[in-house]
């Protein structure tokens, strides 16, 4: 698949084109990294799925939100689905400046939303003015005499700048003491006073049945489909279970085309090879998009079994597409076969004649002779051995050139047909049908001026019969 480019306004209104290389997930935010014609690495910056701002990286701050992204959050690498579906490519992102970024802010987010999304920018944005922002809705707060959400920004500063003495000294505050102690019990009623907190605590928990159980429901709860889809595929990549793997199914279904849908199961099942609930449905997948190879191959190493249905519609498939665009190894077609022909007796002859046709173009009549035997048994009167046999004759006798370059024509081997006929001209230069042959080889490579040389040539050596 390719991965779509985002367009990024920068700060002078210029126009940036650049190239997503990751997304990574991490709590409630996502961040794309993204590199430009020059190489310079930028960073489009998620809260939920609201993009926030961009900004070019010059570092990356130790311990700043990003990289402990980078160490604990879900990566993935581009190109991805999950990708495409968080960007526009109809868009045009714009990066705004501090202060742009802060009325933004105000007039989306509540301002404990506002607090914790500002310690995003650590790596981009000097520290002491994001703790001074971030302070003054605190004090903001205790002026107002709300002592619980001054604390939940607390919270947010604690980790934010544990280190800080203002941080030290409010943390020991015995006003807050009694909050501290709820939240050292994690019990739901701060779970729900304190969205911004439960997120994390559940996330850093998530290995934990229960606690990623609540995760998911908060997701499910703010329609967070992609944060749904990134941790299941996490949890099963780490421990495949039914139960997540098909809901992980259901939400790619739901969100995303099939053929996306798959992409991101394909790459999945690289890294769960013996999870056979995903490789059954690929293999399924593989038969609907008619990846014959692919089926044959899991058909070997897991030993799937081709249903009627399944076998009926590859047998029509294969009806239909021309043998010269087939892609298929002899052993691999004769298994695709054994499970087709029984189930469409009356085609035999036609699947074993378009069959010796593709096999024709990398092996000599006589290993098509021989791949055929296998089917002598139970289809004994077939007019494909007869005809195979004739032409392993000439092709080993070589004194019949006319009717082996006809034999090979038949069988859609136009450049050893051409082989023949031209051997058979220089034998017969006044014979016409050669030059006839020649033409008609020659229009169905689609080579239209040889044939008409050839065809001008016949009808003079006509005339002068």
């Amino acid at each position: 698949m390719n991965q779509e480019r985002i367009l990024l306004q920068d700060h002078h209104n210029k126009t940036i084109q650049l190239q997503p290389t990751k997304v990574i997930f991490y709590l409630q935010g996502k961040l794309i990294e993204a590199y430009d014609d020059h190489n310079d690495v930028y960073y489009l910056i998620f809260y939920k799925n609201r993009f926030l701002n961009a900004v070019k990286a010059i570092k990356l701050r130790l311990h700043s939100y990003i990289a402990e992204a980078f160490k604990n959050g879900i990566l993935f690498e581009t190109p991805h689905p999950i990708i495409n579906s968080l960007i526009s490519s109809n868009q045009t992102y714009k990066a705004v400046r501090f202060p742009q970024l802060i009325k933004k802010l105000e007039k989306h987010y509540h301002p404990h939303e506002r607090a914790y999304i500002l310690t995003f920018f650590e790596s981009f944005i000097p520290k002491k003015l994001l703790f001074k922002e971030i302070t003054s809705v605190f004090y903001e707060y205790r002026r107002n005499g709300q002592m619980f959400f001054a604390y939940r920004i607390l919270r947010i500063l604690i980790d934010f700048a544990p280190n800080h003495s203002l941080v030290k000294q409010l943390g020991n505050d015995l006003t807050f003491n009694k909050f501290s102690v709820l939240y050292s019990q994690k019990t739901e009623e701060i779970f729900q006073k304190d969205p911004i907190f439960a997120e994390k605590t559940l996330y850093f928990s998530k290995e934990n049945e229960h606690s990623f159980k609540k995760l998911m429901m908060i997701y499910e709860k703010e329609s967070r489909w992609l944060d749904l889809v990134a941790i299941l595929i996490d949890k099963i990549t780490a421990s495949p279970t039914n139960i997540e793997y098909y809901s992980l199914k259901d939400l790619l279904a739901q969100h995303l085309s099939e053929q996306d849908g798959v992409y991101i199961l394909e790459r999945l099942a690289s890294q769960l090879s013996t999870f056979i609930p995903l490789q059954k449905d690929l293999f399924d997948f593989n038969v609907k998009r008619m990846k014959i190879n692919e089926v044959l191959k899991m058909m070997s190493y897991y030993d799937f079994k081709l249903n009627r249905e399944q076998a009926s519609l590859l047998g029509i498939y294969l009806k239909q597409i021309d043998a010269n665009d087939l892609i298929l190894e002899p052993d691999s077609l004769k298994s695709l076969l054994n499970f087709i022909l029984p189930l469409d007796s009356e085609q035999v002859e036609k699947y074993l004649n378009q069959s010796a046709t593709h096999l024709l173009r990398t092996l000599d009549p006589t290993h098509v002779k021989s791949w055929l035997e296998t089917f002598k048994e139970n289809y004994p009167a077939l007019k494909i051995y007869e005809k195979i046999e004739r032409l392993e004759y000439l092709y080993k006798n070589l004194d019949q050139m006319q009717t082996l370059g006809e034999l090979f024509f038949e069988f859609k081997q136009w450049e050893n047909a051409i082989e023949c006929f031209s051997w058979e001209m220089e034998l017969k230069p006044t014979d016409s049908k050669p030059l006839h042959w020649l033409s008609k080889s020659y229009r169905e490579l689609g080579m239209d001026n040889e044939a008409d040389v050839y065809k001008e040539l016949c009808m003079n050596v006509q005339k002068h019969a």
